[in-house]
């Protein structure tokens, strides 16, 4: 949600000087153009509609918004003053005069989304006719520390997605400037965010997962051998084509290899609260091994359908982050032992644990994805039919033998008490008589 103009603007570009206006209602302050002065806007907090005044002095010194917890998806973690605004930071303001307006060759067209640095638009390239994601940054060039940084940021960005020429990595096609407004083009992605499909259908069958998942486990490989650290890999950084092939995008608090900008924020926690690993939650430094656990709560979320790290305020979600709860996966249906061992290595708490790479990470999820349920079914039946055939042979062997003992023992019975058939004695005959063998 953001604050918004609800009127039509020219065409025309204005100098966009910026002033602070507030709410009355919730009092919640918001830097504006000076050009929205007298316009009816709507507070991203409270969703009042008011018309907007610039603060006096005395009001800007006396009225302060009260101080509030971010949501877990909300922003960074951690933030300091050299380091870029909220995602989602109450001082972001949409301009939506770009609407109709052209940047370059691009014809802006509607609004996708937004971020702490900009406004991402769906826009048409008049030149090659079809339609871009045209990310423009917030602020024109100008000087000033925080407004340098993001610029640096923005383009560090570019030459990073620049770097990886992947089918699992959103494309970038342009990097310009444009009436003092530096943008992106980038591939335009119609299938949404991971995060709205599984809000919109629920959970997602493990094996199905692992399949969607495993080509951006491989672009995130491919990331970390050209130096890049993503640090803000979640659900709304995955994006699916219209095709349905989930890609991985938006690098802008990448940590890279030889920038200038990665130097000055390297050793900050930096990343989307729920998101971040133990190490990060800690004030540590984020490496490779951070993306690998990132990942692995974007896994639990899209197999369970909630973060597994969730709490009401922003410094429980932290106090969760530097000591996570215990995993419990056996409630996860169509999990198999192998899935659950590869969830395990990958929210490992200490990095050591984890798989040493995203390459190894990817393969183990090519060895999930490709595992036969049916043949898995059957196997199982099959033990359990072999381990019944063998119980019923057993049986009957022994009652086989049982039975034969038994006859054995009845037979020889038997022979010992059966009385011997001798006829009885004769006295023997006479000296010259014959025995007559009919005499009685």
């Amino acid at each position: 949600m953001s604050i918004s103009s609800e009127q039509q603007h020219t065409d025309e570009p204005v100098p966009q000087t910026r002033v602070t206006v507030a709410c009355p209602q919730c009092a919640q302050r918001y830097k504006v153009a000076q050009r929205l002065l007298g316009r009816r806007l709507v507070c991203k907090k409270c969703r009042n509609k008011w018309r907007a005044r610039e603060l006096t002095a005395e009001e800007r010194q006396s009225r302060r918004a009260p101080k509030r917890e971010e949501p877990s998806d909300s922003g960074r973690v951690d933030l300091h003053d050299d380091l870029p605004p909220d995602a989602g930071s109450s001082t972001v303001a949409i301009d939506m005069s770009w609407a109709g307006r052209q940047i370059g060759r691009y014809r802006a067209r509607s609004l996708l989304g937004y971020g702490g640095m900009g406004v991402v638009w769906r826009a048409h390239d008049d030149t090659l006719r079809r339609d871009v994601a045209l990310k423009i940054l917030g602020h024109k060039r100008k000087e000033g520390r925080q407004s340098r940084l993001n610029t640096d940021l923005f383009m560090q960005e570019a030459r990073a997605v620049a770097k990886l020429q992947h089918p699992s990595v959103v494309s970038i096609y342009e990097v310009s400037e444009d009436q003092g407004r530096i943008f992106l083009s980038l591939e335009l992605m119609e299938g949404g965010t991971l995060k709205e499909y599984v809000d919109a259908n629920g959970p997602i069958e493990p094996q199905r997962l692992f399949k969607l998942m495993v080509g951006s486990a491989m672009a995130l490989s491919l990331a970390h051998r050209r130096g890049v650290i993503h640090r803000d890999i979640k659900p709304s950084n995955l994006m699916f084509d219209d095709h349905g092939h989930l890609k991985l995008m938006d690098f802008g608090l990448a940590d890279v290899s030889q920038e200038d900008v990665s130097e000055r924020l390297r050793g900050k926690a930096v990343g989307s609260l729920g998101w971040v690993a133990p190490e990060t939650a800690r004030g540590k430094d984020t490496t490779e091994l951070s993306d690998i656990y990132s990942f692995g709560l974007v896994m639990m979320y899209a197999m369970t359908g909630e973060p597994f790290i969730h709490a009401k305020t922003r410094t429980a979600i932290i106090n969760l982050h530097r000591n996570p709860p215990q995993l419990e996966l056996d409630g996860i249906d169509g999990l198999t032992p192998r899935g659950k061992r590869l969830l395990q290595k990958c929210l490992a708490v200490e990095p050591a644990d984890r798989f040493a790479s995203a390459e190894d990470l990817a393969e183990a999820m090519r060895a999930c994805a490709e595992e036969d349920p049916a043949a898995r079914r059957e196997q199982r039946k099959s033990g359990v039919s072999i381990a019944v055939a063998a119980v019923v042979f057993g049986v009957l062997a022994g009652i086989g033998l049982t039975l034969h003992y038994v006859l054995k023992l009845m037979d020889q019975q038997e022979r010992f008490s059966e009385p011997a058939l001798v006829s009885p004695a004769q006295p023997p005959p006479a000296a010259g008589e014959t025995a007559d063998p009919a005499s009685p």
